[in-house]
């Protein structure tokens, strides 16, 4: 990905990440992983250099290497030299757009948010879950209207939308193949050194399949991972490599990788207040980190600079969110993760959304690589314009003022005679009628003959007892 001139150095020094590296391995190959999965761990019985003692497995150190060094990451073309934002990710709580409370998300409300970050060129995964439609639907209805209603979301590696059970699985890839869609299976480990049995069981199932296949993994110090973000980061290198060497070798008909939504991260833990706490200074040094590793490891990386443990689009939010994203892109970053999401990815929010958006555009444009010549010196206006006279009025100026200055969308440059004639509106409420307009204005929609055949396969899920059970498991 480009990196504009302006950097900032942070995170590890090689010789740091050399002995994590020397560290992760010793555990990967001494202390190992619960894989609570017999046909799997049968797989993983045919390899030299694979240890299985009942549930738990240690792979040697060259295996840990030959799979880093044989992960593929598809990035998708509009990747390239852009900045990118994904834009939240299965949240049941929202801010409702037209009474301000939180409540529970709706099938209306993943649409209505679907266009919205669609509207904004965001990717990801599906924002909100349907909450009003049948439990054993809701997965799959994220995938299908992500797709019927955007270019972007639910299309890629930033992908990580649930497929909890074979059965949506199923449907959900019969989907993404009929509609020409992105699919993966990934698997998010429990920390600490563990994995869910039914999430195994969807691997095992999709072996055959040739999809992508992707490791994650998501340690909070101090609870599921030790005290100091060091070790915790450790933890998560550890778990990370065991779950992509297991991949490498037992999905062999396609593409394994890291998943770099959630990737050589580590989230902070309040104790006073009994929650984990994105957007805090501990969780700004930990992104430093990540973005030191993933340059070592030659990969690509997202950062989660977007979240924020605000509670409702203020200054808090802003704030966090801001010097998180600018602190991410000095360092190279330009994939920045969770816009919408507030409390510590406890309820969304469209509103943050658009001003999320805005702080990009802001960040975008203080760090964006400005041409320098004789032309754009302007010598013979500077000799043209007489003492005390203007410039405003000058045809450069009209030439070139648009082209000089980013026009803010919703952090508008009114004086305080302006904000009052607009109706004194405060940053939320604009950002509240941006949400509005932009989903009342949106426009795509898949095209009808691919829609009428996702249907057809959703018509099939809507009666399907065996996928109801299989949520019951």
């Amino acid at each position: 990905m480009h990196i504009d001139e302006f950097t900032l150095e942070g995170g590890l020094a090689k010789e740091q990440i050399d002995l994590i590296h020397e560290k992760a391995l010793y555990l990967v190959e001494k202390i190992g992983i619960d894989i609570p999965h017999d046909g799997i761990l049968k797989l993983l019985s045919d390899y030299s250099g694979v240890s299985i003692e009942n549930e738990n497995v240690k792979f040697k150190s060259d295996l840990v290497e030959n799979a880093l060094e044989s992960a593929k990451y598809p990035l998708p073309k509009y990747a390239e030299n852009n900045w990118i934002v994904s834009a939240g990710a299965h949240q049941t709580n929202l801010f409702d757009l037209n009474t301000g409370k939180i409540r529970q998300s709706t099938l209306k409300d993943l649409i209505d948010l679907i266009k919205l970050s669609d509207a904004l060129d965001t990717v990801g995964s599906a924002p909100v879950v349907p909450l009003d439609q049948p439990y054993y639907l809701q997965e799959i209805l994220m995938h299908k209207i992500a797709w019927e209603y955007s270019r972007y979301r639910a299309n890629d590696m930033f992908e990580h939308d649930p497929k909890p059970t074979v059965e949506a699985a199923t449907y959900i890839y019969d989907m993404a193949k009929t509609a020409n869609k992105w699919f993966a299976v990934g698997l998010y480990m429990i920390s600490p050194k563990t994995f869910d049995r039914q999430e195994l069981e969807v691997v095992y199932r999709f072996l055959d399949r040739g999809v992508p296949m992707w490791a994650g993994t998501m340690p909070i110090a101090g609870v599921n991972a030790p005290i100091t973000m060091q070790s915790a980061l450790l933890q998560s290198m550890f778990e990370t490599f065991s779950c992509l060497t297991m991949l490498s070798l037992i999905n062999t008909k396609s593409i394994n990788y890291i998943q770099v939504i959630d990737s050589f991260i580590t989230h902070p833990f309040d104790w006073k207040y009994t929650t984990f706490v994105l957007g805090s200074a501990e969780d700004v040094r930990g992104t430093l980190n990540k973005i030191s590793i993933h340059k070592y490891y030659n990969m690509p990386f997202s950062v989660k600079s977007l979240f924020t443990s605000g509670k409702e689009p203020d200054a808090h939010t802003a704030f966090e969110v801001g010097v998180h994203t600018l602190i991410a892109a000095l360092a190279g970053a330009r994939v920045f993760r969770c816009a919408g999401h507030l409390t510590s990815a406890e309820v969304y929010s469209a509103e943050m959304l658009v001003v999320v958006h805005e702080i990009i555009e802001y960040i975008k444009n203080i760090l964006k690589t400005e041409e320098f010549n004789e032309e754009r010196l302007m010598v013979d206006e500077i000799e043209a314009v007489g003492p005390g006279e203007s410039y405003i009025g000058r045809q450069s100026a009209f030439d070139n003022f648009r082209k000089e200055y980013w026009e803010p969308e919703l952090f508008i440059h009114s004086n305080l005679g302006q904000w009052k004639e607009m109706g004194s509106k405060s940053i939320r409420q604009y950002a509240n009628e941006i949400s509005q307009r932009k989903i009342a204005e949106h426009t795509y929609m898949m095209d009808k003959d691919t829609k009428k055949a996702i249907d057809e396969i959703y018509e099939c899920a809507k009666n399907d007892e065996q996928l109801k059970r299989s949520y019951k498991v």
